[in-house]
């Protein structure tokens, strides 16, 4: 079920923010998110395990990053780059601001903002990339009458109106581009499909050269369609053209 049609039935759930800082930034930080229905999670630093973290990591609404540099601001944009990024930082030098903008924050703010204009923010970023998620990932109205897409080995079966895949006969929950992208693949089984026709077909016609969203997504799905992700049997990288999922699949009766 999508975004959009939760809002209809029950309350979404509140923003998930990821504070991404020492203990001591967490620490000072931490009472400001109070009180307006953020769930927090704290994490210290990427470390080198960054990679094998990623699906813990996007399950967020926003990032709230104490980074220091545009490198840190690129690594987080390598893992999850439609996450509305903030930083927040006691430099208030213009230059540094905009070296942090140019390498993929979607936000700046200085430790003195006020607490309510912090909440503003980050509540402001949360509703619009779930509005973008809902209008960009309704896999159940691209789906059509392929509402079930299942492999020609029968061991992977997508169910597009649930937002599940069924690996093995075990069920994981997907994210809605992680959904969207894999019915895109599995709806061409065998057919080689190029960087640009699935941007297009994932996040919209404005997309063009971000490469970089789809190898994400890409690393995610194989996590957890794959035995071996770092070679994979299903999703088949086709070096500088795109990719394929590399069986035929067949549309099934929900």
């Amino acid at each position: 079920m999508n975004a959009a049609y939760i809002g209809e039935t029950v309350p979404l759930p509140p923003p998930h923010i990821l504070l991404l800082g020492t203990r001591d930034e967490a620490r000072m930080l931490r009472p400001r998110l109070r009180g307006s229905q953020f769930k927090v999670t704290h994490l210290a630093h990427l470390g080198s395990r960054a990679s094998a973290m990623t699906v813990r990591l996007m399950q967020h609404d926003v990032w709230l990053a104490c980074c220091t540099c545009s490198r840190e601001v690129q690594q987080i944009r390598q893992m999850t780059p439609r996450t509305p990024l903030v930083i927040c930082s006691d430099l208030e030098e213009e230059t540094h601001i905009v070296s942090m903008l140019d390498a993929g924050a979607d936000d700046y703010v200085f430790f003195s903002c006020g607490k309510q204009e912090l909440h503003a923010r980050l509540h402001g970023h949360a509703r619009r990339y779930r509005a973008s998620l809902a209008s960009s990932c309704d896999t159940s109205r691209q789906a059509g009458p392929y509402t079930v897409l299942e492999s020609e080995d029968q061991q992977i079966r997508l169910l597009c109106k649930e937002r599940c895949v069924v690996v093995r006969e075990q069920m994981l929950r997907l994210t809605p581009i992680e959904c969207t992208l894999l019915f895109t693949l599995m709806r061409q089984g065998g057919k080689v499909l190029t960087h640009q026709s699935l941007l297009h077909a994932v996040w919209g016609q404005g997309y063009h050269e971000e490469v970089d969203y789809i190898r994400v997504y890409l690393h995610t799905l194989r996590l957890k369609l794959e035995d071996d992700p770092r070679c994979p049997t299903y999703l088949e990288t086709i070096t500088g053209v795109g990719y394929r999922f590399r069986q035929l699949c067949t549309s099934m009766s929900p």
